[in-house]
C-alpha cells in the first residue's frame, strides 16, 4: 500500500498546482478582485463536489478501483490541456463576447463566471472522483474505513502542502505558468499510468462493498462496526460537514487577509499561509488515523461525538485567533525582533515572519479541521450504500459548504459586519455546529436536545454579530509593515498620528492617517502606498501632467488606480478634457481619495468623471473606447497580483486602447526594487511602445510611451503651462517651467532599449517580476542603485525635440543632468561625497529644478534645525531692583513643505511661552509663518505693555514672565 500512498500524495500535489495556475490564469479573464478570486475557487470546488457525488456510485461498482483511479488521473491531466487551449484564444474570444456587454457590469460578471466554468469544470469533476475511488480501493472492509479515510485525507492534504510550496516558490518562478501546468499534467499522467499498472498486482474485488448488504457484527464482538448509522445522525453529519466546509474556507480567506496585512501580500506570503493551513489539516487527519487504528472512538455514535468535539474546538480556537489578531502589529514586531539575529536579509526575515505568524495562528484550528471530515465520514459510513457512496456524499457536502463560505464571508459578512465580527460569526457557527451534532447523538429525548442546541446556536451566532470585540482600529489603521520603524511606532499607538479614515473593504483594508507634520498617508493592507509628502506629490502629479503636456490636445483620459487621486486630479486640470474614466478595484479607495481633496482638487466630484469599480486591466480588455491619455498607477510589483500590471500583455492592452497620437504613462518605483527588475520593466515597456521616454523624479520614474513619435515642442509646452492652475499645481514638484519639466528627462527610446537590454521580458506567462521583486522588499537604498543605473543610459534631449524647436539650451541641460544624476544617487546612498558633488552642481546651475527640489527636501523635509525668525525685547526690573532685558525669540521649524512649527521661547531661560502649527501651500507657507510670528509677538507685547510699572515705568520681571506665559497659553497654546 505504500506505493498507492505515494500516488495519492502526488495527486494532491498536482491538484494544488492546477488550482494555483488556474486561479492566476483566470485572473487575467476575471480580474484580480476578491469576487474574481472567489469565483475561481467556487468553480473549482463545484467541480470537486460534482465529481465526488457523480463518481461515488461508479467507485462502489468498480471491481478494479485502482485502475479506475488511474484512468481518472490520466483524464484529469488530458482535460487540463484543454484549459491551455482555451486560454490561448481567450483574448480574442472573451474580448469579442464581452464587447457587447462592456457597459453592463452584471452581464460581464456572469460571462466571466461562465468562462471559468467552461475552463475548469471537466478536469475538476474528474479530480473530484479520485477520492471516493481510492477510498474504495484501500478500505477493504467497514472496519478499516475510518483509519484509511483519515490516512488518505492526510496524504492528499500533505501533497497539497507540497504542491502549494512547489508552485509558489519554484515552479512558477522558474518555469512560468504554462510549463508549470504541463508539469502538473505530466505528474497526473505518471500517477495515472502507474496506478493502472499497479492494479495488475491486485485481485479484482469480488463484489462491491455495501454497508447495506454487509452483515453488522454485534458491538461487543466488533466495536468498529457497531450498528448502522441512524438516518437522523447521517443527516446531521452531512449538514455538519457542509457547515464545517463553509466555516473552514471562510476562515482561510479572512485569516489569510489579516495575516498578510502584517507581512505583505507577496506571492510567497500567500503560499506560506496556505501551506500552514493545509499542514495543520494534514496533521489532524493523521492523528485521527492513528486513533482509528487503535479502535477509537469505535462506534458511529463515537465518531459523531468526536466530530462534534472538533467543531467546538475549532470555534474556541478561532475565537482565540481572532482575539490575538487584535495585537497583530505588536506580534509582528515581536516576531521580527526574535528573528532579527537569524540573518539572511530582509527577504528571508519576512518569509520567516510570515511562517511564524501563519503556523502560530492557523495550526491549531486547522488541526481540528483536518480531523473533522474523516470523523464525520467514519460516522456516516455505517449508513451508506458503500465506501464510495459514503465518501462521495461526505466530500460533496463539505465542498458545497466550501463553495459558499468564501462568497458569504468575503462579501456579505465583511461588508455588513467588518473583519472582526465576521470571524466571530464564523467561530460561533463552528461551536453551534458542534452543539447540534452532539445533540444528534443523544439516544433519548433527541428532539428536545436538538431544540435546546438550536436555540443556543441561534443565540450564539446572533450574539457574535453584535460583539464589538477587542480590535483597536486606530492601531490597525496606523500599522505600516513596509517601514523598518513603522511596526514599533504604530503598534504603541503613537499620539502624533491621527487616524482620518479606516475601512475594511471587500478587497482591501484601507486607512488614512495624518502625522503631526501635516502629512497624510494612505495605507492598503498594512502597506503605506502614498502620501501628501512632496516626494509623493511630485511623482503623482508628474504621472498625470507629463502625458497631458506631451499630447497636443488630450480630450478623453483613462486613469488606472485611485490612490490619493492626485494623478487623476492632475489630468483634470488641463483645458479641453471632456471625459475622465477611473478604474478602481476597491470601492473604499474612492473614500480614501476624498480625504486628499485638498491636494487633488476635489476631482472625485468632477462631473466629467466616470468611476468604474472593476479591475483596470480587465476594463481595458473589454471596453471599446479609445483614450488620448492612459495613466497607470498600480501598486508595487511585488504585491500579489500587481505583477500583471507590468507585463507585455498589459502594456499591449493599454496600447490597443490609445486613440491615434495617444500617450500612456506608467509608474515605475525605484525604491524596494532591484536594478535588474527596473531594467525588466523598462525593457517590457519599450518592447510594446515603439516610442518611449523616461523621466526620473526624486526616487521614482515615469515611463511615457506612444505608438507614434513624441516630439517635444518647448513653445507648445509653455503655452500649455500657461493654462490656469497647471503651473501652480506643479510648483511643489519644481516642474512649473518648461526647462524645469525637461530637467527630469533621462532617456528616450534608444536609451530605454539600451538600459532595458539587461533585464528580462516580463510576460503573463513567465511572471518574472512578481517572483523576483519581493526579494527587494524592505531592502534599503535600492533607489540609489537604480538612479545610478539609469544615469548610465542617459541621453541628450536634443534628439527628441520637435523639428525646428528653439528656446532650449539642450547642451547645457544635458551637462547639468550628467553632473546631478550621480550626485543624487550618492546622496540617496548616504555617501558624504554627495555634499561636495551637489555643491558643484549648484555652482554650475543654482536654478536646476531637480537640485532645487533636493534643497527643498533638505529644508522642508522635517527634522531640520529650528531657525530664529523674529524677536521682541522687553525692558523689566529684576528682583534686585536693577534693570534687565527679557528677550523672546520666535523660532520656526519646518515639519513639511506645508506645515511649520513656530515657537516663542526665551532661549536663555529655556522657557517656551507658546507654540503654533502653521499650515500653508508650498508657495505661501513662509508668508503664513511671517503673519503668525507678527501676530504672536504683538500679542506678547500687548500683554507685557498692560502690566503696571514697578519702577521707572518698567514692569517687574516676574510679572512680565507671568504675563508672557498667560498670553502664550491664551493666544498661542502648546503643541503636544
Amino acid at each position: 500500500m505504500r506505493s498507492t500512498a505515494i500516488l495519492f500524495f502526488l495527486s494532491g500535489a498536482a491538484a494544488l498546482v492546477y488550482q494555483v495556475v488556474w486561479a492566476r490564469s483566470l485572473g487575467l479573464v476575471l480580474g484580480a478582485s476578491h469576487l474574481a478570486v472567489a469565483t475561481v475557487l467556487s468553480v473549482f470546488m463545484a467541480g470537486l463536489a460534482l465529481g465526488n457525488r457523480l463518481l461515488a456510485g461508479v467507485a462502489d461498482r468498480s471491481t478494479r478501483p485502482l485502475r479506475l483511479y488511474g484512468l481518472l488521473e490520466c483524464a484529469t491531466g488530458l482535460s487540463a490541456l484543454g484549459f491551455l487551449a482555451l486560454m490561448s484564444v481567450y483574448p480574442r474570444l472573451f474580448g469579442a463576447l464581452a464587447g457587447g456587454v462592456a457597459d453592463d457590469r452584471t452581464s460581464l460578471t456572469v460571462l466571466r463566471a461562465a468562462f471559468a466554468l467552461v475552463a475548469m469544470i471537466v478536469p475538476t469533476t474528474l479530480m473530484g472522483g479520485t477520492f471516493p475511488v481510492m477510498t474504495r480501493f484501500v478500505a477493504a472492509d467497514a472496519a478499516s474505513f475510518p483509519r484509511q479515510l483519515a490516512r488518505l485525507y492526510a496524504l492528499n492534504t500533505l501533497g497539497a502542502v507540497a504542491g502549494t510550496l512547489a508552485a509558489g516558490f519554484l515552479l512558477l518562478r522558474h518555469l512560468g505558468a504554462t510549463a508549470t501546468l504541463l508539469a502538473a499534467v505530466a505528474l497526473s499522467l505518471a500517477v495515472g499510468i502507474t496506478a493502472i499498472r499497479l492494479q495488475r498486482g491486485f485481485p479484482r474485488l469480488a463484489a462491491p462493498l455495501s454497508g447495506a448488504g454487509a452483515p453488522a457484527a454485534p458491538a461487543a464482538t466488533d466495536p468498529q462496526t457497531e450498528g448502522r448509522t441512524e438516518p437522523a445522525l447521517a443527516r446531521a453529519m452531512i449538514a455538519g460537514v457542509a457547515a464545517s466546509g463553509f466555516c473552514a474556507l471562510g476562515y482561510e480567506v479572512l485569516w489569510t487577509r489579516m495575516l498578510t496585512f502584517g507581512v505583505g501580500t507577496s506571492v510567497y506570503s500567500f503560499a506560506i499561509m496556505l501551506a500552514a493551513f493545509l499542514a495543520g489539516m494534514a496533521l489532524g487527519s493523521q492523528v485521527l488515523a492513528m486513533l482509528a487504528a487503535r479502535g477509537r472512538p469505535g462506534s458511529a455514535t463515537g465518531f459523531a461525538r468526536l466530530f462534534a468535539a472538533t467543531q467546538v474546538a475549532i470555534g474556541v480556537a478561532a475565537f482565540v485567533v481572532t482575539a490575538r489578531l487584535s495585537v497583530l502589529p505588536a506580534t509582528v514586531g515581536a516576531v521580527q525582533a526574535a528573528l532579527g539575529g537569524a540573518g539572511g536579509g530582509p527577504f528571508t526575515g519576512r518569509l520567516a515572519t510570515a511562517a511564524a505568524l501563519a503556523f502560530g495562528h492557523l495550526a491549531v484550528p486547522a488541526f481540528f479541521m483536518g480531523a473533522a471530515v474523516p470523523a464525520a465520514g467514519a460516522a456516516l459510513r455505517r449508513g451508506a450504500a458503500g465506501t464510495g457512496d459514503a465518501v462521495g456524499r461526505l466530500l460533496a457536502a463539505n465542498t458545497v459548504g466550501a463553495i459558499v463560505g468564501p462568497l458569504v464571508a468575503g462579501f456579505l459578512l465583511v461588508e455588513a459586519l467588518g473583519m472582526e465580527r465576521s470571524l466571530n460569526v464564523l467561530a460561533a457557527t463552528s461551536v453551534a455546529t458542534g452543539l447540534l451534532a452532539a445533540a444528534a447523538t443523544v439516544a433519548r429525548h433527541r428532539g428536545r436536545a436538538l431544540a435546546i442546541a438550536a436555540l443556543g446556536a441561534v443565540v450564539l451566532v446572533a450574539g457574535a454579530t453584535r460583539w464589538t470585540g477587542t480590535w483597536d482600529r486606530d492601531v490597525l489603521a496606523r500599522f505600516v509593515n513596509n517601514t523598518p520603524a513603522g511596526t514599533a511606532l504604530d503598534a504603541r499607538g503613537d499620539r502624533d498620528l491621527e487616524v482620518v479614515f479606516y475601512r475594511e473593504g471587500i478587497n482591501e483594508t484601507v486607512s488614512v492617517f495624518r502625522s503631526l507634520n501635516g502629512i497624510q498617508t494612505y495605507v492598503v493592507n498594512g502597506r503605506a502606498e502614498a502620501s501628501s509628502a512632496a516626494i509623493d506629490i511630485q511623482l503623482q502629479r508628474a504621472l498625470g501632467h507629463l502625458p497631458m503636456l506631451l499630447h497636443p490636445q488630450p480630450r478623453d483620459v483613462f486613469v488606472l488606480g485611485t490612490g490619493t487621486a492626485m494623478t487623476l486630479g492632475a489630468t483634470a486640470r488641463h483645458p479641453g478634457v471632456r471625459r475622465l474614466v477611473l478604474a478602481e478595484i476597491e470601492r473604499e479607495m474612492i473614500a480614501v481619495g476624498r480625504r486628499f481633496a485638498r491636494w487633488n482638487g476635489d476631482v472625485l466630484d468632477d462631473p466629467r468623471l466616470q468611476v468604474v469599480i472593476d479591475d483596470g486591466r480587465n476594463f481595458l480588455a473589454t471596453t471599446r473606447e479609445r483614450f488620448d491619455v492612459i495613466s497607470a498607477d498600480p501598486i508595487h510589483p511585488w504585491s500579489g497580483g500587481a505583477g500583471y500590471l507590468y507585463t507585455r500583455e498589459f502594456f499591449a492592452s493599454v496600447a490597443a486602447r490609445l486613440a491615434p497620437g495617444g500617450i500612456a504613462s506608467q509608474w515605475l518605483p525605484l525604491y524596494e526594487l532591484g536594478v535588474h527588475d527596473v531594467r525588466t520593466v523598462v525593457r517590457t515597456f519599450a518592447a510594446t511602445f515603439p516610442h518611449v521616454m523616461v523621466f526620473a523624479t526624486y526616487y521614482d520614474a515615469v515611463l511615457v510611451g506612444s505608438l507614434e513619435p513624441i516630439a517635444i515642442d518647448p513653445a507648445a509646452l509653455q503655452a500649455r503651462l500657461a493654462a490656469p492652475g497647471i503651473a501652480a499645481d506643479l510648483a511643489v514638484a519644481r516642474m512649473d517651467g518648461v526647462t524645469d519639466i525637461l530637467s527630469y528627462f533621462v532617456m528616450g527610446t534608444a536609451g530605454a532599449r539600451r538600459f532595458g537590454a539587461g533585464g528580462a521580458l516580463n510576460t503573463d506567462d513567465n511572471l518574472v517580476l512578481e517572483f523576483s521583486a519581493p526579494a527587494s522588499q524592505g531592502v534599503p537604498r535600492c533607489e540609489a542603485a537604480n538612479v545610478a543605473a539609469l544615469e548610465t543610459a542617459r541621453e541628450s534631449l536634443a534628439g527628441y525635440l520637435a523639428p525646428g524647436a528653439t528656446g532650449l539650451d539642450t547642451a547645457r541641460l544635458d551637462a547639468i543632468g550628467r553632473a546631478f544624476g550621480p550626485a543624487h544617487a550618492r546622496r540617496l546612498a548616504g555617501d558624504p561625497e554627495a555634499t561636495r558633488m551637489l555643491a558643484g552642481v549648484e555652482a554650475m546651475a543654482p536654478d536646476y529644478a531637480p537640485l532645487r527640489f533636493v534643497r527643498d527636501e533638505e529644508r522642508y523635509g522635517g527634522g531640520g534645525a529650528p531657525e530664529p525668525v523674529g524677536q521682541a525685547v522687553f525692558q523689566v526690573v529684576d528682583a534686585g531692583g536693577g534693570g534687565a532685558a527679557l528677550q523672546v525669540d520666535a523660532v520656526r521649524q519646518y515639519l513639511s513643505r506645508e506645515r511649520a512649527l513656530v515657537s516663542f521661547v526665551q532661549l536663555a531661560g529655556r522657557r517656551i511661552y507658546g507654540q503654533a502649527l502653521v499650515d500653508g501651500d508650498f508657495t505661501a507657507l513662509d508668508d503664513a509663518v511671517r503673519r503668525r510670528v507678527d501676530a504672536g509677538l504683538a500679542a506678547l507685547t500687548r500683554a507685557v505693555g498692560a502690566l503696571p510699572p514697578a519702577r521707572d515705568g518698567l514692569p517687574a520681571a516676574a510679572a512680565a514672565e507671568s504675563a508672557l506665559r498667560e498670553a502664550g497659553a491664551r493666544s498661542l497654546g502648546r503643541v503636544p
